[in-house]
């Protein structure tokens, strides 16, 4: 099970799986060692595994701007983990999610986490970063002032703009 929508436990094993040990080192200078198997699952369509296009965030400036991950700074909860809100070090409002503990392999985490940081839509949040810290794992997204989609469309009070839609039928 991902905790990202938009990648498909299927595609996380074609590229988990694909052979040898690849460096990946992105543009925001992470290095990360993919150790794969030697060979793709029967059906499955190889393919090599991408840079991440975010930074890695340290565990300790998480900690920092969310203040610990206390109470005062959560903003949501779901079904993956807590979201808290937070300034970075670069100034930019961030939906920090901090996610429950896993047990998915970092590399099928990471993979996972290259394909996110490269989705770029006018309509999505943008990753910011992410931090792998011991057995905790965490996403940086851009905060969303109007609140999310959920919000919006069902209705939650403070947030602008929110109405409950019509009806689907």
């Amino acid at each position: 099970m991902s905790c990202f929508c938009c990648c498909e436990e299927a595609d996380i094993h074609k590229a988990a799986d694909y052979g040898g040990q690849h460096t990946v080192k992105s543009s925001a200078g992470n290095v990360r060692n993919y150790h794969t198997s030697d060979t793709a699952p029967k059906g499955a369509q190889a393919f090599k595994i991408q840079p991440i296009e975010v930074p890695e965030i340290s565990g300790d400036e998480l900690k920092e701007v969310t203040a610990n991950f206390g109470t005062n700074s959560l903003i949501g909860e779901g079904s993956y983990g807590r979201v808290y809100y937070g300034v970075l070090k670069s100034g930019q409002d961030a939906s920090i999610k901090k996610l429950d503990a896993s047990k998915q392999p970092d590399d099928e985490f990471l993979a996972q986490v290259s394909m996110v940081s490269r989705l770029k839509h006018e309509n999505f949040v943008q990753l910011l970063g992410y931090c792998v810290d011991g057995g905790s794992r965490v996403l940086i997204y851009e905060f969303a002032s109007n609140g999310s989609l959920h919000d919006i469309l069902h209705g939650r009070k403070g947030v602008k703009g929110a109405q409950p839609g019509p009806v689907l039928t």
